[in-house]
């Protein structure tokens, strides 16, 4: 259940009693990055934050990080908690609100995250109600937090009840030498083809409907799109497409795009499908399996070793099954915690 306790107003601070809170300071930066590498040493998490990165993102004009996020110290003036909301610029049309949370290990017991929880969404609401106050036509907010499965931060969370799971993100793998690769079977009425340059508009439009039902997904425009694959790890000619062969005006209903990843250390090559993707009505067809497939087969033509992705889905147990019976074996699991709120 949520935590009743009365929060604190705009211009207030203070989320808990335990701790002495004030608003962040890009001073306070280097100690909040040594309070991440503490977590981060005992939690082991599958994201890591740096000072460089807290300091470019407190940097950007639109942050206003000072007002959005908060430190708690003991008493001795130690920052062991702390919450940070990343808010997209005002002016977007539909503002999102990404949550970051932490607490020392040795302070869990004292409920501070879950706290912080619902700190970090009231101070979302807040704002959102201050800029729609000169916007009346702006569109709902949304509020998010991606964090490892199982982690104290997903407890925390879920205790709160306020966001729910929406999305899982993790990494899947496999060698592309032990064993047989999967048959390439596209079903009846599917081409699989070499993507060209000349589908490039049909894939980023396929890859928008795809994603369209993802809460927290956003379109990828067209200079976003072309930037992607003019990369020099970007291997437009190891990547697939699949059509309809009975209806050729549908144009693209599937894709796998692909770029090469090489380990400095072992000299190893995997080929890595960076976006991967079916129309919601073509799905359930073996259209993803047969794009997977095609995709191994050219990482081995190439000479990888290993074929890998980053899965993206709002379905966990069947990506789960569909990527384990392709041969993958599975990173732990990154959860999307979103909500919608109109005031």
């Amino acid at each position: 259940m949520p935590d009743t306790e009365q929060r604190p107003s705009w211009g207030e601070a203070i989320v808990e009693g335990s701790l002495d809170w004030s608003f962040l300071t890009r001073a306070d930066l280097p100690e909040v990055a040594e309070l991440c590498t503490a977590i981060e040493y005992f939690d082991d998490p599958t994201q890591r934050r740096t000072l460089d990165q807290m300091e470019r993102e407190f940097d950007e004009p639109t942050a206003h990080a000072s007002n959005h996020a908060v430190v708690g110290r003991d008493r001795g003036g130690t920052i062991v908690a702390y919450a940070w909301n990343h808010i997209t610029p005002s002016d977007q049309r539909n503002p999102h609100v990404w949550m970051e949370i932490g607490v020392h290990p040795a302070w869990r017991h004292h409920k501070i995250g879950l706290r912080l929880v619902g700190w970090s969404i009231d101070r979302a609401r807040t704002w959102y109600r201050h800029i729609r106050e000169s916007r009346p036509d702006i569109g709902r907010l949304w509020v998010g937090c991606a964090v490892d499965e199982g982690s104290r931060v997903a407890a925390d969370l879920a205790a709160d009840g306020t966001l729910t799971p929406q999305r899982w993100f993790f990494d899947a793998n496999r060698s592309l030498s032990d064993g047989e690769l999967p048959l390439v079977v596209p079903p009846p009425g599917i081409e699989l083809r070499k993507y060209e340059r000349q589908f490039s508009e049909q894939v980023r439009q396929a890859h928008n409907i795809a994603f369209a039902t993802r809460q927290g997904a956003h379109d990828v425009g067209r200079q976003d799109w072309e930037e992607s694959l003019a990369r020099p790890d970007s291997r437009p000619d190891w990547s697939w497409i699949a059509m309809r062969t009975d209806d050729p005006d549908t144009g693209v209903v599937g894709y796998a795009l692909n770029c090469e990843i090489r380990d400095p250390q072992t000299g190893l090559t995997q080929g890595w499908t960076e976006r991967f993707g079916v129309l919601p009505e073509y799905r359930k067809q073996g259209i993803g399996r047969a794009l997977l497939a095609a995709s191994m087969t050219s990482f081995a033509d190439h000479g990888c070793a290993l074929a890998g992705i980053g899965v993206d889905t709002d379905t966990p147990d069947a990506a789960v099954n569909l990527f384990v019976s392709m041969g993958y074996v599975l990173d732990d699991r990154v959860v999307l915690y979103g909500a919608v709120f109109t005031d």
